[in-house]
């Protein structure tokens, strides 16, 4: 049965609440520094002449591929912040860049390409970006009129139907069809009328039966809209709820039963003249509590719960247990600070502000009670864990963590890699010079336990400006890297992935 929303919420709001923003293959290599390793990764691709594409047929390998291990690692994240006339300062706000690392029998290939979507079209012709966005404010900025003129593109990506589909998702707007195999861009998806324009979130969940669930919510609407998708990309139900501190919902979690969102006291205050960007506009309440709904799945049924002050870019897995809910998230202390320190302009000099900790959580939804567990693990994020598990109990989960030694440089990133198995706590630092991308688990093709899988990341080495593709053994994370990948040039620093397998 399909559940309608009403057009005036779904179609003022969402202008209203953007008009209240203001929202209106060669590299020459050059030596990096601490001070600018992070930018050096995005400076051929600000690059006017920059044709927006990359391929290298077959890359050299270091070590010993799993001969299992057959697919296709797909990146995506902010990579082209200058034009012309113009620099954006913010590393969510850059256009997005798709990259296909492609693995098959022992051999490697790379495609990237940026994506093309309304904002690159206009703004590439007019030679200057033209619209603010999350954290950058352009001179002259023009006033959006949907969600989709400012649709980056940039964040995530989700495969679907075996591989044959592909979607780059954003924050606020639609997700962007693009081939596979060729990486082009074929328009925004339309899962329904009623949908249209909506926002559809870069952090959707796949049910292990192969089910898709998703939320769209925008600043100031106080509502999520949720989506159920089938496997094979029909809309199957869609509803809007009321819910507290709306303005900024990134991510979530599901179990078997429910569907669980942990929103924070992030807010945004609307002011009587434009602001420049979405982040201007952001005030963080120390004070107040943090609140997991807990959705039912059968009915929509709401259950608010809440949790100490916390901020919160990403959840791990959930899963149920008689009638409480686990799940683990990433605590941020001053999430508002973290986020303003994202500065990719050439000329920043300090380092990030990260005060994050691994956390566990006991949801009681009867008594509206929630127990609340820090884990002896700071300085993390990215969390990921084998997607056959989701919303199921699971035993490895995987995170990039920031060391005293790269904190210590005006240096955004992190340098090492951790992963919890059970009890047990492995990491791999990659070293002096490293900065690394978000690592994802990939199961043995053949078998179903954990340990035999393996982990998959990319990292960008600055003194030599190139990016490197590890493969760990998912058991044996301390003992380094089994094969090693290096492309020929470095890529820009994104922000998730997905493995699709051949």
């Amino acid at each position: 049965m399909m559940h309608h929303t009403s057009s005036p919420w779904s179609r003022r709001k969402w202008l209203t609440s953007l008009a209240a923003l203001g929202l209106g293959s060669g590299f020459s290599a050059r030596a990096a520094t601490p001070a600018n390793a992070w930018h050096s990764s995005y400076a051929p691709f600000d690059a006017p002449n920059f044709a927006g594409y990359l391929r290298t047929d077959r890359l050299p390998v270091q070590g010993q591929l799993p001969a299992a291990l057959r697919g296709t690692l797909y990146r995506n994240g902010p990579a082209r912040f200058g034009r012309e006339k113009s620099r954006l300062t913010h590393w969510f706000d850059g256009d997005g860049m798709l990259q296909a690392l492609r693995i098959n029998d022992g051999q490697v290939s790379h495609q990237g390409r940026i994506l093309n979507t309304p904002k690159t079209a206009q703004e590439g012709a007019a030679g200057r970006f033209l619209y603010g966005n999350f954290g950058s404010a352009p001179a002259n900025s023009l006033t959006a009129t949907a969600p989709d003129t400012i649709n980056l593109a940039n964040i995530n990506l989700l495969p679907m139907e075996q591989g044959r589909k592909l979607y780059a998702l954003w924050e606020a707007g639609s997700a962007l069809e693009v081939s596979p195999d060729t990486l082009q861009s074929h328009g925004f998806k339309v899962w329904s009328p009623e949908t249209a324009g909506a926002p559809f979130s870069a952090h959707p969940r796949v049910a292990p039966d192969g089910s898709v669930w998703n939320f769209g919510s925008l600043v100031g609407s106080g509502k999520l809209l949720i989506y159920q998708i089938t496997s094979n990309g029909q809309l199957k139900r869609q509803t809007v709820i009321s819910v507290p501190n709306a303005d900024m919902v990134h991510d979530f979690a599901i179990t078997e039963r429910h569907l669980v969102f942990l929103l924070q006291p992030l807010k945004f205050e609307h002011t009587a003249e434009p602001l420049p960007n979405l982040l201007a506009g952001m005030r963080w309440d120390s004070q107040a509590p943090m609140i997991a709904c807990v959705v039912a799945m059968a009915d929509w049924r709401t259950t608010m719960i809440e949790l100490p002050n916390s901020g919160l870019f990403h959840l791990g897995n959930a899963f149920e247990r008689g009638d409480r809910i686990h799940l683990s998230y990433v605590h941020h202390h001053d999430i508002l600070s973290t986020m303003k320190s994202f500065d990719v302009s050439p000329e920043a000099s300090q380092p990030v502000q990260l005060a994050s900790v691994w956390t566990d959580a006991e949801l009681h939804p009867a008594s509206r009670r929630a127990v609340v567990h820090p884990a002896p693990l700071a300085q993390v994020e990215f969390p990921r864990f084998d997607l056959r598990r989701t919303g199921r109990p699971q035993q490895i989960t995987i995170m990039l963590q920031r060391s005293q030694a790269l904190a210590a440089l005006p240096v955004m990133g992190f340098d090492s890699l951790v992963v919890l198995n059970g009890e047990r706590t492995e990491r791999h630092t990659y070293g002096e010079g490293w900065l690394v991308e978000e690592h994802l688990y990939v199961p043995h093709p053949n078998r179903t336990e954990e340990k035999a899988g393996w982990v998959l990341g990319t990292a960008y080495h600055w003194p030599s400006e190139k990016t490197t593709l590890s493969v760990f053994n998912a058991a044996q994370i301390s003992a380094g890297p089994v094969a090693q990948v290096q492309l020929p040039y470095g890529l820009p620093l994104g922000l998730h992935g997905q493995f699709v397998p051949s």
